[in-house]
């Protein structure tokens, strides 16, 4: 059908949208879309079949035709549906935007207020869940940071 046909003319195109609450963060084609959901890693190309699930923090790559965009990301959704991959986070930077100090504060913190936490708290387990979460998206920024920057 020529409306599934791109600009190029060359056939069908891939989509990718990374977004938070407070910006997308990116928007355009994209090759391949990688990343970490709740069964493993997936690969996404043109024409996947329609997917939901939740994305771990981690990093998610993007690749469109030589070029690879990585952003660290927290946890969050992952859909495709009709050749348009949206991953929906709370936070998503690229690796040379973090600023790692403020990664490792974070990290500390939460390991700070994990212990902190009364035994006999009535919403216990929600708000160890909250802040071990905070913790590992703070891991993930400084692990992400130092492998591709190399610091």
């Amino acid at each position: 059908m020529a409306e599934d046909r791109d600009q190029r003319g060359g056939g069908r195109q891939l989509f990718c949208r990374v977004i938070t609450p407070e910006e997308v963060i990116y928007d355009g084609e994209a090759d391949l879309v990688i990343a970490r959901i709740a069964d493993g890693d997936i690969g996404v190309l043109v024409d996947h079949s329609p997917l939901v699930s939740t994305v771990e923090a981690g990093e998610v790559r993007i690749r469109e035709n030589d070029e690879q965009r990585v952003y660290a990301t927290s946890d969050g959704f992952f859909k495709v549906s009709e050749n348009l991959v949206q991953v929906l986070v709370e936070e998503a930077v690229s690796p040379e935007d973090i600023d790692v100090d403020e990664a490792e504060n974070r990290v500390e913190e939460a390991e700070r207020e994990i212990s902190e936490v009364s035994e006999d708290a009535e919403d216990r387990d929600r708000v160890l869940e909250e802040i071990r979460r905070r913790q590992r998206t703070g891991e993930n920024f400084v692990r992400l940071a130092r492998k591709y920057r190399g610091s």
